[in-house]
């Protein structure tokens, strides 16, 4: 075991910064948005497939998940590693710093892996200290006990291979590009290859990591490289953060690696409201045949400038953002350096939107993790919104799979069960009904105030670099906007399962010059997954005339409601929550107008929205022509055709929509058993 080197903090920011030589690239166009793959998917894939066996250990409380000291304040950790790539090993020194808070301390324990062999544990000048390693605790016996406010640093020489259990924590391997190792900790990994306080509450002010490596490695890591020292056919890299970070966003990654430097400068507009920046982007790319930049990874300034605008200023402004890349799919939000298995800008979009929420804001305990990933799923919205004409119709086509997935989650969106990794990362729940829950949110309060309170939130002076609950983020939100979001958070967040379905019955009258619309609301629950007898929400209802569409905005909050309203024009149809911003069933049942049944009924109308051809599903109870009409939005009729139903059967119709214009349409049957209409969105 080679002795460790370990600076304090105070003298860090005295060393000099050696560079190396580097490639520099310059910033290529946005891909295809044909090569469409949603970030929030691979991110969901690569956090679940590593199914890792935890022995045991876990319970149900997210407390136990972590066995380390809770009365001390880590402050600091410097990992000082040598890895051998070729023996797969790790043969390091951890320094540990902290503050004693709460109770005294005369005993330090540590979360680390068993597999990690402990040879020495010592006082900063050297004197050995007692100390246990026992299943996945190591016990440090103090020379004196130490009273709240004292302060603790030990240093742990260990050494050892992780063990790789599914999807691995610590990877050795080999590709194309020469040897590899990558970590991937997230959420309770990090203990398997250094020792340390293992909860993402505990945030050290400060952290260090120094990696040897043979000299044809480069070393990516969190924070900025302030040194990069050659001896003897080794490589020394020393990456400093001084940011707060969590101990499952410590990161290495290791590979015969291109190295692309380029700058993001923040634009007039921003540099207005944030001050001016000059971004150092750091990418590490293994040196296969082709020694490209990815071209997702080249479109990093423009996803900045997107989320700046949207959530604030990048948080970690006097460090860097970058990627290293990786051997397994997806990406993995390390702070300021993103390990990444994909190249697509969809991916960036994701993980970069987790700089803010997840790294910047991390969880206070793991039952929160929706913070970190609906929110960065929701960030892909925002830059496909932002983008729609460089990316047209994705917005529409990711919303829609965002919808249809959240349907599908089980239980609450604050997680009941964090002792499985697979369940806790389950796309359906804390990725897609995450992103879902805060678009709605965005409807309840409205566009202006959703957008302040996402930059209130991450500027928070009691969150900012620390850690957040549900209930922080539903402070920020309230405080905001001036409304009680207790019902919300808690049938959406909290306590709430499932999603409604609603029931429309509507009928209309003329009123003089005028038209009284009546609508009937019954709200229904799934049966299998709700347990909310009713989803107290703002209800739009549309009303489609043939002079445009009126829209008003009720709330409903009983399980059967009527509601009054009057257009000034013919009324075609009636819709409620036209959008479908409500997580709730995709179908809404309703009866004809002015009848109590519906004879002539349309079933479905996909894809919608639609790039190309709309499939029409509808039943006619006699045999007869039809007309099929499209109006626009503002009640105009664009096209029509006639079609044939079969008596008392399911018929399907295709309808060609490519001469159409993108935007809202509706589809209106017109024959002798009655008129039925539908909306539907085309998208190019």
């Amino acid at each position: 075991m080679r002795s460790s080197c370990i600076v304090s903090p105070a003298l860090m920011t005295s060393l000099a910064i050696a560079c190396s030589a580097t490639l520099a690239f310059a910033e290529t166009e946005l891909e295809d948005p044909t090569s469409y793959i949603d970030g929030a998917t691979q991110c969901a894939e690569t956090k679940s497939a590593r199914q890792v066996a935890r022995r045991g250990l876990l319970s149900s409380s997210p407390e136990a998940q972590s066995l380390a000291s809770t009365n001390i304040d880590v402050t600091y950790y410097h990992l000082d590693l040598d890895i051998d790539l070729d023996l797969e090993l790790i043969d390091g020194v951890v320094r540990i710093e902290g503050t004693v808070v709460g109770s005294s301390m005369s005993e330090l324990t540590l979360d680390l892996g068993s597999p990690m062999t402990v040879s020495a544990v010592t006082l900063p000048d050297g004197s050995p200290l007692a100390f246990v390693h026992a299943g996945e605790a190591l016990e440090v016996t103090l020379p004196t006990s130490v009273s709240p406010g004292g302060i603790v640093a030990v240093d742990v020489a260990y050494s050892g291979t992780p063990v790789v259990s599914g999807f691995g924590v610590f990877e050795f391997g080999s590709h194309d590009s020469g040897r590899y190792a990558w970590s991937l900790s997230e959420p309770y990994g990090a203990r398997e290859w250094w020792p340390c306080k293992d909860h993402p509450s505990d945030k050290a002010d400060a952290v260090r990591v120094t990696v040897t490596v043979p000299s044809q490695y480069r070393v990516g890591s969190q924070g900025t490289l302030v040194s990069e020292t050659v001896n003897s056919g080794e490589t020394t890299y020393d990456w400093l953060s001084d940011y707060p970070v969590s101990s499952y966003l410590i990161s290495v990654a290791i590979g015969e690696y291109v190295r692309y430097q380029t700058t993001y400068t923040r634009p007039p507009a921003l540099e207005a409201l944030y001050g001016p920046l000059v971004l150092s982007l750091d990418d590490l790319v293994y040196d296969d045949s082709d020694n490209e930049h990815p071209s997702g990874w080249s479109g990093v300034p423009d996803v900045i400038e997107v989320f700046e605008n949207w959530f604030g200023p990048y948080p970690f402004a006097d460090e860097k953002y970058g990627h290293a890349e990786v051997t397994f799919g997806g990406g993995m939000e390390h702070q300021t350096m993103s390990s990444m298995g994909g190249s697509s800008v969809y991916l960036v979009a994701h993980e970069l939107a987790h700089q803010w929420f997840g790294d910047e804001i991390s969880p206070e305990t793991w039952p929160h993790l929706w913070l970190n990933e609906g929110f960065a799923t929701f960030g892909e919205l925002v830059y496909w919104e932002e983008r729609a004409d460089a990316y047209p119709g994705v917005y529409e086509e990711i919303l829609d799979r965002r919808y249809s997935s959240a349907r599908n989650a089980l239980g609450t969106l604050v997680l009941e069960d964090t002792t499985s990794v697979g369940s806790m990362f389950n796309y359906s729940k804390v990725y897609a009904k995450g992103s879902v829950v805060l678009n709605m949110l965005r409807y309840v309060v409205g566009d202006e105030d959703f957008r302040t309170i996402l930059r209130d939130y991450a500027a928070d002076p009691e969150l900012q670099y620390d850690v957040a609950s549900t209930d922080d983020f539903r402070r920020v939100a309230e405080t905001v906007s001036g409304m009680d979001l207790s019902t919300f958070f808690d049938q959406w967040v909290m306590t709430g399962t499932g999603y409604p379905s609603y029931e429309m019955g509507r009928a209309w009258e003329a009123v003089g010059d005028d038209y009284n619309v009546t609508v009937t609301v019954r709200q229904t629950q799934t049966s299998s997954q709700s347990n909310v007898s009713v989803f107290e929400m703002p209800l739009v209802i549309a009303v489609a005339t043939v002079a445009g569409e009126e829209r008003f905005v009720v709330e409903n909050n009983e399980a059967s409601q009527s509601f009054e309203v009057t257009v000034s024009d013919e009324p075609v149809a009636v819709y409620i929550d036209p959008d479908a911003i409500i997580l709730r069933d995709d179908t809404v049942t309703s009866s004809a107008p002015n009848s109590a049944a519906a004879p002539f009924a349309i079933q479905a109308l996909s894809p919608n929205p639609t790039r190309s051809t709309l499939s029409i599903q509808f039943i006619s109870p006699l045999k007869g022509d039809a007309a099929i009409e499209v109006l626009d939005a503002t009640g105009r009729k664009v096209l029509e055709r006639r079609v044939e139903g079969t008596a008392g059967g399911v018929n399907v119709e295709r309808l060609n929509t490519s001469q159409l214009s993108p935007g809202v349409y509706f589809l209106r049957f017109v024959s002798q058993e009655g008129t039925a209409t539908d909306r539907f969105v085309v998208v190019r």
